[in-house]
């Protein structure tokens, strides 16, 4: 490059625009380190709003877990209707569900209950209908036929 001498009103006005350039260089500093602190800012809460949420999440996924071991349990006989109770105070669907789940295992629960009483009355009738036919069979024999006229004539002979 060959220097050019400038003149000195050619300087001045350089400057002057150099001068202009670095005020407009400070400005869009300073606007970029306050868009950086607004960010960092907006990310910060963002980040903690995030983790307030999954940690409501996982809550409300150890709540779903609860209602499924609830199905589990009185599947296999072991259900207490009491265990899902902090479930069931929750006031969204998820708390519907569980207390609606309590009921039908109430429900289910009496009429085990009847169910129970019923065979043990049926097995008490069932007992008590064999035990008369075995009577009956009993006294139709010719031994028991032969017995009682026996006992008969004794009967008769004390009386004399």
């Amino acid at each position: 490059m060959i220097d050019k001498q400038l003149s000195p009103d050619e300087l001045i006005e350089q400057n002057e625009s150099l001068q202009k350039e670095i005020e407009e260089l400070k400005n869009e500093q300073e606007d970029l380190e306050i868009m950086l602190d607004t960010v960092t800012e907006h990310s910060t809460d963002l980040e903690n709003e995030i983790y307030e949420k999954n940690q409501i999440m996982l809550k409300y996924l150890e709540q779903v877990k609860l209602v499924t071991e609830a199905a589990a349990a009185v599947e296999s006989e072991s259900f207490t209707i009491d265990s899902l109770d902090g479930v069931a105070a929750r006031e969204d669907e998820l708390g519907q569900l569980a207390r609606v789940f309590q009921n039908m295992a109430k429900q289910v629960e009496i009429r085990e209950t009847k169910l129970r009483q019923q065979v043990q009355e049926l097995k008490i009738e069932i007992d008590r209908s064999k035990q008369a036919k075995q009577v009956a069979e009993i006294v139709q024999t010719d031994s028991f036929k032969n017995l009682k006229q026996k006992l008969k004539r004794l009967k008769d002979s004390r009386k004399k």
